[in-house]
């Protein structure tokens, strides 16, 4: 073991030879808890059957290549900073769709002579020996990678609101040991002293590019906050005038067939998800007029696609006339206008479920950028012009800014979220988003936009983290970890 840390730090490595061994690990796991299911049924009251083994020999490879996919498609190797319960949740949907895939291929293969209590014995087997696999694998690469130390460039007005997004981002894997405002001090000796650098969208294009070539020169990893339109270049194809090359930017319309292709899909996907989610809302209904009384619904005007106005359905979750006092603002983190059964409701995310009926009638997609009220859209527009490009696409009931988003994520980070949306928009992309959202909405994950006060001073508590001011720059020393 020794010698591979040695192997692995002396030598560059991206992590591909560790992944291809964790997926053999995983393939091998698959096959291992049939085979211990197989052997579960001579004990089995049903009796053991030959055709069982027969048939499985016929369709073991193609069970193969299909967890493989399952595998990929949920991002099992990028788990090394997740914590327990996301595991747990991210192979538990990977055990199901591994053992749903066996049977289908069993049935369309016409060699369905797997008995359902052998796929339930293997769910259970592979489930236990999934999550085991994974934490020894996560143990080995944090051991391996050792904690970093990271300098954040950024400047010191803006240093509240960056290190809540780093520190509440990053495990004990990672130490800020540093922030520094580069217009206020010599930055080099302090990239000398780190691991990792982080350098703020805020920080001076010239300056911004010293550090950079600075960074690199002395052999260190950069962690770079794009601005919008270094978002807008992301992925863009590079052509030649001559001997000039240059990227070509494309609008940021979805081509036609791209719209067809994604009504489609909103049209089928949420037809059935209303057919399936039918026992819920009339349950929920019930509830709220059980406990609350009218009205069940509560609709509010937000823009979406080139700003045109629509009103958004949901449950509805707060008191009665709930701006009637204060006007348009945002929700709080434990805002007293929240009903009871509100909580529950937002809990789950059971209130937006009645978008899917603006998503059948065009309004929104089932993935986008969330819809604004347009009191907010023209407030935001004054400050961030760019916001308003997250209006070329559909608003969507779910986006990569809400499963990516925190309490305190700023309508500056929303819209590079939706941008990086806009440029990868894909049929294959909305599903990982929804399924994304499905599991972190499980989990009890998943964020609203919400303000939450004081979270600054929370995380550094959490984390046992002692703030020093010094004159031109501050520093981070930990003590605990709860």
């Amino acid at each position: 073991m020794n010698n591979l840390f040695d192997f692995l730090k002396k030598n560059k490595s991206d992590g591909l030879l560790i992944k291809i061994i964790e997926l053999i690990a995983y393939l091998f796991i698959v096959h291992l808890g049939y085979w211990i299911a197989f052997k579960l049924e001579f004990f089995s009251v049903f009796g053991y059957d030959e055709r069982n083994i027969n048939a499985y020999s016929e369709i073991w490879p193609y069970i193969t290549l299909f967890s493989a996919m399952v595998l990929l498609f949920n991002n099992t190797f990028k788990m090394i900073r997740k914590n327990l319960v996301e595991i747990i949740a991210t192979m538990t949907i990977v055990v199901l769709m591994i053992n749903i895939g066996t049977l289908s291929i069993a049935f369309f293969s016409r060699e369905f002579a797997l008995p359902r209590s052998l796929i339930l014995q293997a769910v259970v087997i592979h489930f236990f020996l999934f999550i085991t696999v994974k934490v020894i694998f996560i143990k080995f690469l944090r051991k391996y990678r050792g904690t970093k130390n990271i300098v954040v460039i950024g400047p010191i007005e803006d240093k509240e609101n960056t290190m809540i997004k780093i520190l509440s981002s990053n495990s004990d894997m990672d130490r800020v040991k540093f922030y520094i405002d580069p217009n206020l001090i010599e930055y080099e000796r302090f990239i000398e002293k780190a691991d990792k650098i982080f350098i703020s969208d805020m920080v001076d294009n010239k300056i911004k590019d010293d550090i950079i070539s600075t960074s690199i020169i002395l052999n260190k990893s950069l962690y770079i906050v794009p601005k919008t339109f270094e978002i807008a270049i992301y992925k863009s194809e590079i052509v030649q005038f001559s001997d000039i090359p240059a990227f070509k930017v494309e609008n940021l319309q979805l081509s036609v067939e791209k719209k067809i292709i994604k009504r489609a899909f909103d049209i089928v996907f949420s037809s059935l998800a209303l057919l399936i989610l039918s026992p819920v809302i009339l349950i929920t209904s019930f509830s709220i007029l059980a406990f609350d009384g009218m009205p069940i619904f509560y609709t509010q005007e937000r823009a979406t696609i080139n700003n045109k106005k629509f009103n958004i359905i949901k449950f509805r979750s707060m008191i009665k006339d709930a701006e009637k006092a204060t006007g348009a603002i945002w929700a709080s983190h434990d805002d007293n206008r929240i009903t009871p059964i509100g909580k529950i409701l937002r809990r789950f995310w059971l209130d937006e479920i009645p978008q899917l009926f603006n998503v059948l009638k065009g309004d929104m997609s089932l993935v986008g950028p969330r819809p604004e009220r347009p009191f907010f859209i023209e407030e935001f527009n004054k400050n961030i012009p760019s916001f308003e490009y997250r209006l070329t696409v559909k608003a969507g009931v779910t986006g990569l800014a809400q499963i990516l988003g925190k309490y305190s994520t700023t309508p500056e980070y929303k819209i590079k979220y939706d941008l990086m949306y806009i440029r990868n928009v894909s049929i294959y992309y909305d599903i990982l988003i929804i399924v994304e959202t499905i599991k972190k909405i499980i989990i009890g994950t998943l964020q609203r936009g919400e303000n939450k006060e004081d979270e600054y001073e929370a995380i550094k508590e959490q984390k046992g983290i002692i703030e020093t001011k010094n004159e031109n720059f501050i520093e981070y020393n930990y003590f605990y970890e709860k």
